[in-house]
C-alpha cells in the first residue's frame, strides 16, 4: 500500500517540481527578451530624437566612424525614394536595402526577418532638400545571440532539473509518508487493543450463556451469578461502544462543543459529594479546597473530565489513602490539581497515558475495570476547551493531575 503511495506522491512531487523550475526557466527567458528588446526599441527612439533636434549638423551625426560593427546602419533616401546614402557603407546587401525601400510607408518601431538576420527598424522624415527619411536599421545578431545562449543554458538546466525534481520528489514524499505511516500504525494498533478488549467480554458472555443452556432447569435464584457476571460484560460493552463513538466523533470533528458560562467551582463540588460514598467503602479520605470559578465552556462534558479524573485517582488509589483536589485561578487561568497516594505510574508508562488503550503494567490493572479510553476522552475534552493538562507521578509514591483552562471574557 504505501509503496504505491509513495510512487503516487514522487511522480506528483516530481512533476510539480520540473514545472515550477521550468516555468522559473521560460520567465527568465521571456523577460530577457522583452529587456533585450525593448532597450533596442528605447536606443532607437533616442537615436530618432537625436536626430530631428541635429537635422543642422546631420552629417557630423551620422558619422560612420562613430557606429560600433555595424550594428546601427543609416538609409537615407531623397524625395524621389531613391537611396541618397547608407551608413555605414556596404553594411547591408543590394536586396537588403530593397527590401527596406519597400518598407517606407511603415510608421513606429518594426521589426523584420531577412535572410535569417531580424533587425529592427524606424522610419523618421527631415526637412531638408537632400534628405527627406532616413531609415534607422538595427541588427538585432548581438540580441538573438544572447537568446540563444540563454535558451540552451535553460534546456541544459532542463535536463538537470529532472534529477532534481527527481530528488525532491522522494525527499518530499518520504517526509509525507511519515504522519501517514504513524496514522496507519496508530489505527492498526487501536483496532487490535479493540479487539482484544472486546474477545474478552465476548468471550465471558458465550460462556455463561452456553451455561444457561445447558442447565435449562435451573432457576434464575440458582443462574443469578452467571446472569450478573453477563450483565456486568454487557455494561463494560456498552461503556466502551460509548467511549469508542465519543472518540470516533472527535476525530471527524463531529461532536460539537457547547461554549457558555458555568459556575466549575459548583461542577467540581458535585462531583466529590458523588465519590464520596464510594471513597467510603475503601476507607479513601476525599479533600477539596475549590475556590469560585467561573468559565466558558460545555459544562457537561468538563463534568465528565473531572469524573474521569478523580474515578481513576479511586480506582488506582489503596485502601485508606487521600485523594485531594483543589481549584483556584491563576494568572487568569483556572487550575484544578488532583492529587492521590495511589500505586503511582512509571517513568516509563508515563508517556503515553493518553493513547488509547494503553495500560502499563497489565498485572496490576488486569483487575481493575475501565476500558482503557478515559484519559484519551480526557485529553481531547481539555484540548477542545484550548486548556492543558499535566500527570506528574512516581511509581509507588502518587499522581498528580493538573488540568488548566483559559478564563475568557464574557
Amino acid at each position: 500500500m504505501f509503496k504505491r503511495t509513495k510512487m503516487r506522491l514522487v511522480i506528483l512531487n516530481s512533476l510539480v517540481f520540473f514545472i515550477l523550475q521550468n516555468a522559473f526557466g521560460a520567465m527568465i527567458y521571456f523577460y530577457m527578451h522583452y529587456s533585450l528588446y525593448h532597450q533596442v526599441d528605447e536606443t532607437i527612439s533616442e537615436k530618432k530624437t537625436h536626430l530631428l533636434g541635429e537635422q543642422e549638423r546631420l552629417g557630423k551625426e551620422l558619422n560612420p566612424e562613430r557606429e560600433e560593427n555595424h550594428r546601427m546602419v543609416y538609409l537615407l533616401w531623397d524625395k524621389k525614394n531613391e537611396l541618397y546614402k547608407i551608413l555605414p557603407q556596404q553594411s547591408l546587401s543590394k536586396a537588403d536595402v530593397e527590401r527596406f525601400s519597400s518598407l517606407l510607408n511603415k510608421e513606429g518601431i518594426q521589426t523584420i526577418t531577412m535572410d535569417g538576420n531580424s533587425y529592427k527598424y524606424l522610419n523618421m522624415s527631415l526637412e531638408q532638400d537632400s534628405v527627406k527619411r532616413i531609415q534607422i536599421i538595427y541588427n538585432l545578431k548581438r540580441e538573438n545571440e544572447m537568446l540563444s545562449h540563454l535558451l540552451m543554458v535553460i534546456g541544459f538546466g532542463s535536463l538537470i532539473s529532472v534529477f532534481i525534481a527527481l530528488l525532491g520528489g522522494i525527499y518530499l514524499a518520504n517526509k509525507a509518508l511519515i504522519p501517514i505511516r504513524k496514522s496507519w500504525d496508530k489505527q492498526q494498533q487501536f483496532v487490535a487493543d479493540a479487539s482484544h478488549e472486546l474477545r474478552t467480554p465476548l468471550s465471558v458472555m458465550k460462556l455463561n450463556l452456553e451455561h444457561l443452556f445447558r442447565h435449562p432447569d435451573r432457576s434464575i435464584e440458582q443462574e443469578s451469578e452467571t446472569i450478573h457476571q453477563a450483565i456486568q460484560e454487557l455494561n463494560y460493552l456498552s461503556k466502551m461502544s460509548s467511549d469508542l463513538l465519543t472518540l470516533a466523533r472527535s476525530d471527524s470533528e463531529g461532536l460539537q462543543v457547547v461554549q457558555e458560562p458555568f459556575q466549575l467551582d459548583e461542577v467540581l463540588q458535585q462531583i466529590v459529594r458523588d465519590f464520596k460514598a464510594l471513597a467510603l467503602q475503601k476507607q479513601i479520605q476525599v479533600t477539596a479546597d475549590i475556590q469560585p470559578i467561573k468559565i466558558i465552556g460545555d459544562k457537561e462534558r468538563v463534568k465528565q473530565l473531572f469524573v474521569i479524573l478523580l474515578d481513576n485517582a479511586l480506582k488506582y488509589t489503596k485502601d485508606q489513602g487521600k485523594v485531594s483536589i483543589s481549584g483556584t485561578v491563576k494568572n487568569s487561568r483556572a487550575v484544578v490539581e488532583i492529587m492521590d497516594t495511589g500505586i503511582g505510574i512509571s517513568k516509563y508508562d508515563l508517556p503515553y497515558i493518553f493513547d488509547r488503550y494503553y495500560r502499563g503494567d497489565k498485572s496490576r490493572t488486569r483487575h481493575i475495570e475501565g476500558s482503557g479510553l478515559g484519559l484519551s476522552i480526557a485529553q481531547w475534552i481539555v484540548q477542545s476547551h484550548s486548556g492543558k493538562i499535566q500527570v506528574k507521578s512516581k511509581e509507588g509514591e502518587g499522581t498528580q493531575v493538573m488540568v488548566q483552562f483559559p478564563i475568557k471574557k464574557y
